[in-house]
């Protein structure tokens, strides 16, 4: 409690000063990258200096896991790099480099700073061929506005790798209504992420100023300013968590704003921590209320769906660097030292840049942007306003900060209006209180997998005050990654005399180090397209397909290369570029192997064990993964029905391959 009140007083009231020449937030941040030594097998982690520095320590575990562990090295204060020679260079790590500094820490005048910097890291990540489900939910204005950009959204997405369920939601529905429809389609066949575009109904939550822990909300405009932010705020994370233990029955808090006030029963949620794990990556495209801006609602949503698949199709040139824009650099906080760290882990050495945000990308077009300042729900000081965008824009992937403007479900709300640049602007958060976590971004990880990480921290990684509250919400596509590369393009499919071969043939990528290609077969236009057909690397332009489906097959030709970035490489694939044929003679064998056993996983979620019924008795080998990827468990099914002990797994999200099928369940 008295942490929350600190913190509140530090913001809203002064700030402290400094007497050095870098800043908080430079001296809470460590600008670590990582790459691979050959010569000596190892992954060398180098960072820049500080000149306050007492010492480092260096701590690794594999990516996924939540325990840091013992440290791996403890280092005096002139060194500048590590070796880690211990290593699997199939594996994927993750490292923190704490430094310890002589700046005593205003928020605790028992303690001098700690600065992090963290990596995940990898040279032989392999490529993601099946992303999950992604759920689209359209409001009827853009849906009936503009049915073939909603259509090339839902194609690109299962191009990349999606399965793809749509729902229209119509005027007058509300969050209930929203809450009913991915509990049907969880039920149904999963969902990892949620696109919700258009003015899709808002979930609200919080009582702040009436919590006794929380007694003013995250911007510190408490229950004394005549502006007061009390209440509830916006609370997107709620469709992430439907099974939460979201309350509404709870005291009543007043606040300025209608929408922020908050009274018992009246379908605004009490929680200001979000009531459990968060499983759903969701990200909000909404360009409702900004009539500040130059054109409209729906203007503004076909232009940033147009540009979102231009970016996708790896049409941008984007500059690797990130800008840092920090207008509360005298703040103890350090509230920019978030995007100072990791920009350098996704970026490399000296590409975190400290300029003018809309400034230096008048003339460029980077990668990675972040500025804070006091703020309304409008502007941001020594930043702008809502208003530029019309003719400027930040960088691709962007975080703001500062007062109000993070309550994006407002008129003109700055955080939302930097989505309708006509140029970037592709994604944006609300990053400061927390400090958002975006390091994995560096080896190809979803925007969405992103907010799922940082709403679940909770101590787990260093992210300033109000950890793992509702108010967190990503503004964007939840599926976009940082690279993309151009795909291969004229993909014509044919078949032979008998009509039981198919030859796909191609032009190859634009892009100059394309190691290869990988196709991939479904029944359905938008369905599952699963595993590659062949299991290497297609280096020719064409692949002949000797087991297609009977009927109508679908093929997808994605290209690959290795991207590299501050934090070593992964395999990195374009979007999949698709022709179909139809009338095919499958083979019998190839019916055969392609017809899905009946398979039944129950309960999905569970806390004990689950059961797995088939359609035969026949021995089958089973693989259960988490959210990240990562093996958990493995064994055998011998029997028709199968009980499976789960009681080793931690709480959270399961996905189980059995007989090259996809289960998943949640342990609670």
């Amino acid at each position: 409690m008295k942490m929350i009140r600190l913190t509140i007083t530090l913001f809203a009231l002064f700030s402290f000063y400094q007497n050095f020449a870098q800043t908080y937030a430079e001296h809470r941040a460590v600008q670590a990258r990582a790459y691979w030594d050959p010569n000596d097998l190892s992954v060398v982690i180098e960072w820049d200096a500080d000149e306050q520095v007492q010492s480092y320590i260096l701590y690794r575990r594999d990516w996924g896991e939540r325990n840091w562990g013992n440290a791996i090295a403890s280092l005096p204060a002139t060194d500048r790099l590590f070796r880690d020679s211990d290593i699997d260079t199939t594996a994927v790590y993750e490292y923190v480099v704490v430094k310890q500094t002589s700046v005593q820490d205003p928020l605790n005048t028992n303690n001098s700073i700690r600065g992090y910097g963290y990596i995940t890291w990898a040279i032989h990540k392999p490529e993601v061929h099946n992303r999950g489900v992604m759920g689209v939910l359209v409001s009827t204005l853009i849906q009936d506005s503009m049915p073939e950009d909603v259509r090339q959204l839902t194609q690109d997405l299962t191009a990349d790798g999606w399965t793809v369920f749509k729902s229209i939601i119509a005027p007058g529905q509300n969050v209930a209504d929203v809450e009913a429809i991915i509990d049907y389609n969880i039920r149904l066949s999963g969902c990892n992420a949620l696109y919700l575009l258009g003015n899709i109904p808002v979930p609200y939550s919080g009582l702040y100023c009436a919590d006794p822990v929380y007694q003013s909300p995250p911007d510190g405009h408490g229950k004394t300013d005549p502006n007061s932010h009390c209440g509830a705020w916006p609370a997107d994370v709620f469709y992430g968590t439907i099974y939460g233990a979201w309350t509404d029955n709870d005291s009543t808090t007043l606040a300025k704003r209608e929408e922020n006030k908050n009274r018992i029963g009246d379908g605004k949620f009490d929680n200001i921590r979000i009531p459990g794990k968060v499983t759903i990556g969701v990200g909000r495209v909404d360009f409702s209320q900004l009539p500040i801006l130059e054109q409209s609602e729906v203007a503004l949503t076909r232009q940033y769906l147009r540009k979102i698949h231009q970016f996708k199709m790896g049409q941008e040139n984007l500059i690797e660097k990130g800008i840092i824009e920090d207008n509360f650099s005298p703040y103890a906080e350090g509230f920019s030292s978030a995007a100072i760290r990791d920009f350098s882990a996704i970026c490399g050495k000296d590409r975190v840049l400290f300029e003018d945000v809309l400034t230096a990308n008048t003339s460029n077009d980077y990668l990675l942007s972040y500025a804070c300042g006091a703020g309304s729900y409008s502007t941001c000081s020594g930043f702008g306003n809502t208003q530029v965008f019309n003719t400027q824009h930040m960088a691709a992937f962007n975080q703001l900060f500062g007062s109000f403007f993070g309550d994006f479900d407002s008129k003109n709300n700055l955080l939302k209006g930097s989505l309708a640049s006509p140029k970037l602007g592709f994604a944006t958060f609300w990053s400061g209180r927390p400090k958002w976590v975006t390091h994995p971004l560096a080896l190809g990880e979803t925007l969405g997998n992103i907010a799922l990480i940082s709403q679940n921290n909770w101590g787990d990684y260093d992210a300033n005050y109000y950890q793992n509250t509702a108010s967190m919400a990503l503004l964007g596509d939840p599926s976009l990654r940082l690279h993309m590369i151009p795909p291969p393009s004229e993909v014509q499919a044919s078949t032979n005399a008998n009509r039981n071969e198919v030859t796909l043939q191609w032009q190859g990528s634009a892009d100059p180090n394309v190691l290869g290609y990988q196709v991939y077969r479904s029944r359905k236009k938008e369905g599952s397209f699963g595993t590659p057909i062949h299991a290497e690397l297609i280096t020719d332009l064409q692949y002949i397909d000797q087991s297609p489906f009977q009927g109508t097959n679908y093929y997808l030709v994605k290209a690959v290369t290795q991207t590299t970035t501050g934090s070593g490489s992964y395999r990195n694939m374009s979007l999949g570029i698709m022709d179909s044929i139809a009338n095919i003679n499958g083979s019998t064998s190839a019916i055969s192997a392609t017809i899905p056993p009946v398979i039944k996983l129950y309960p999905t979620l569970a806390h004990e064990k689950i059961y797995v019924e088939r359609t035969h008795g026949n021995t089958s080998s089973y693989t259960v993964y988490n959210s990240t990827g990562s093996v958990v468990g493995q064994g055998t099914l011998t029997d028709s029905k199968t009980v499976i002990d789960i009681q080793f797994l931690q709480a959270g999200v399961y996905y189980m391959i059995v007989e090259g099928l996809r289960q998943k369940f949640i342990r609670y």
